[in-house]
């Protein structure tokens, strides 16, 4: 090989290895998960189905056991799937702060969550469990989703709408019911 080859070569590779990016990996950014039922006059209209029952009574003490979390990318962005410890966490339409994860910077398209049976390491704690004019429950795996476009590039809020799970939870007639509504039900985020 002749030496301006080889020259050539060298300041090629020189090139290449000083692209975009970081050294570190793909920086992340601390984002908080805050759930709530964002419907305009939500609240007002769950307080008046307490008041007065409609034609099918709403849901109340709602509880998930949520076991896993997974942040679906765009065609450009990794995705991340966290193993949740959190347990069961009682959902409450007024909204709360369910968590805080660590993102990588990108978009993201979809966040689902996996209820399972059990995460409290409590035998027979069901995945789902709630009123609506009368107690229901699952030991269902039960996968629900939330769709949008979130960008990650520094920290922030990621509020994800449980309007859509009410409604579905607001419809169950028998626990077999709990596992196909929910997740035919799939809530949205800005």
């Amino acid at each position: 090989m002749s030496m301006m080859k080889i020259f050539a070569l060298l300041i090629l590779l020189l090139f290449q290895s000083c692209g975009g990016g970081t050294t570190t990996g793909n920086p992340v950014s601390p984002i908080q998960l805050r759930m709530e039922d964002r419907q305009p006059f939500a609240l007002i209209k769950r307080s008046w189905d307490l008041l007065i029952a409609p034609a099918h009574a709403a849901a109340t003490g709602v509880k998930f056991c949520f076991k896993r979390l997974r942040f679906k990318p765009d065609a450009v962005t990794n995705g991340s799937n966290f193993d949740l410890a959190i347990g069961e966490v009682d959902i409450i339409p007024g909204g709360f702060n369910l968590l805080t994860v660590s993102l990588p910077h990108g978009t993201y398209e979809r966040v689902e969550f996996d209820l399972e049976k059990e995460c409290d390491g409590t035998l027979l704690k069901p995945s789902v469990s709630f009123t609506n004019g009368a107690a229901f429950s699952s030991q269902d795996h039960i996968t629900i989703k939330f769709e949008g476009t979130y960008v990650v590039g520094a920290s922030g809020t990621l509020t994800l709408d449980i309007d859509p799970l009410f409604d579905a939870l607001d419809l169950v007639a028998s626990d077999n019911d709990i596992k196909p509504f929910l997740e035919a039900a799939t809530g949205d985020f800005p």
